[in-house]
């Protein structure tokens, strides 16, 4: 039986460096390694992704939706872990604002631009910030599915656009 995870992540940025948690160890997904902000969606958010990402920001760091600007979704991350589909909305923003809160999830830091890749991450978000980095100012939405490739984590991306008329289904 596959089961099914949908998550959200944000990459805050504010004066050309990038708002990061490095997840705890004790942490089930992902321990130690770097992450944007962000976690599962609950069930009450499953049709509205940017407001789990938004729930996520504030319970992570204490930015409010209102601090920040542009908050748009720019991936869609699918891969399978064993039984599960991980499916993951990733969104982009800027802020001026700076964190209040702590979290035991992990540490905050801002991370310059150009140190971005510098990083240890899942594979598939160092794929993600890989290919953001070489096209940042695009607004469309990218499907990125994870394929093995003899051990290794190969993304197949994918632009959505809409293709149909106005009055189609």
């Amino acid at each position: 039986m596959i089961t099914l995870l949908n998550g959200t992540a944000a990459f805050i940025k504010r004066d050309n460096r990038y708002l990061l948690m490095k997840r705890e160890s004790n942490r089930k997904i992902a321990p130690d390694v770097w992450s944007g902000l962000g976690g599962k969606i609950e069930a009450h958010e499953m049709n509205d992704p940017k407001a789990a990402c938004l729930r996520e920001i504030v319970e992570e760091s204490g930015i409010s939706a209102d601090q920040i600007n542009g908050l748009a979704l720019r991936y869609i991350i699918m891969r399978r872990h064993r039984n599960t589909i991980r499916q993951t909305y990733v969104y982009f923003g800027v802020t001026d604002a700076l964190p209040t809160v702590s979290t035991d999830e992990g540490a905050l830091s801002w991370i310059p631009e150009n140190e971005l890749l510098d990083r240890t991450y899942t594979s598939t978000f160092y794929a993600m910030l890989d290919h953001y980095t070489k096209m940042p100012d695009t607004e469309c939405v990218v499907v990125g599915v994870a394929e093995n490739d003899n051990g290794v984590c190969r993304m197949i991306w994918s632009k959505i656009e809409d293709f149909e008329s106005e009055g189609l289904y």
